[in-house]
């Protein structure tokens, strides 16, 4: 079962496990704190979840697991992310987009990604249109 998010913050769902040291580059790049707006930055609130059940599930298994509250997007760390430390992020809102999309994002924008949709300044589809031809967002 998904646990609850952090207020203002999204759970980031391990399912890879082949490289420990990868995940925490990984886990350190996605919450670092980057200096590149004018704006302050104080690093992705996001709340690692972690067990071996969920080792090698993909976005489908994902969407299909229960949840302790309503959890309307997470991020995955999968083993695209242990290899280039890009975050997948997975749309579970019903209300809003098609439920599944994805799209990935490169650290430095994954807590503008979080900050905006947990307070819902911009929707889920407005990052995922704007990903490069590869899926991944570099920024607007």
């Amino acid at each position: 079962m998904l646990p609850e998010a952090p207020d203002l913050g999204v759970l980031l769902v391990r399912t890879d496990y082949s490289d420990n040291e990868a995940w925490g580059a990984a886990l350190s790049a996605a919450t670092a704190v980057y200096e590149e707006d004018d704006y302050d930055r104080i690093g992705a609130l996001v709340q690692p979840v972690e067990s071996s059940a969920l080792a090698n599930l993909g976005p489908e298994d994902l969407l299909s697991l229960p949840r302790a509250s309503y959890v309307s997007l997470i991020a995955v760390a999968d083993s695209q992310t242990m290899r280039d430390q890009t975050v997948l992020f997975l749309n579970l809102n019903e209300l809003d987009e098609p439920v599944g999309r994805t799209f990935r994002s490169i650290p430095t924008e994954v807590e503008p990604i979080v900050a905006n949709l947990t307070i819902a300044n911009m929707d889920f589809a407005t990052f995922a249109d704007h990903a490069d031809p590869d899926g991944i967002f570099r920024g607007f």
